[in-house]
């Protein structure tokens, strides 16, 4: 399910506009960057955790060329689920 089937379906469920939806959907992403940027984690009880994570500098081999190269270290948001997977 891409972005706009999304805010469909949600849109039908809520019988809200597909762009108040949308811009809720927008809001809860800067939202939840925001706060993880800052340090913070987003926890939604019975859903998950939003949280920064840091992977470190790292080397790595190119197979084709078989020189080393080094991976600049980066920073990501990562979600941890809590809820179960619910059979359909």
């Amino acid at each position: 399910m891409n972005k706009q089937e999304f805010v469909s379906v949600l849109a039908k469920k809520t019988n809200l506009s597909k762009a108040k939806c949308d811009l809720v959907l927008r809001s809860f992403k800067e939202t939840v960057c925001d706060v993880c940027c800052k340090g913070g984690e987003v926890v939604l009880r019975d859903f998950g955790k939003f949280s920064l994570k840091e992977r470190k500098a790292r080397k790595y081999l190119n197979p084709q060329t078989k020189r080393f190269y080094v991976a600049s270290p980066k920073r990501s948001i990562a979600f941890k689920s809590f809820s179960k997977v619910v059979n359909a």
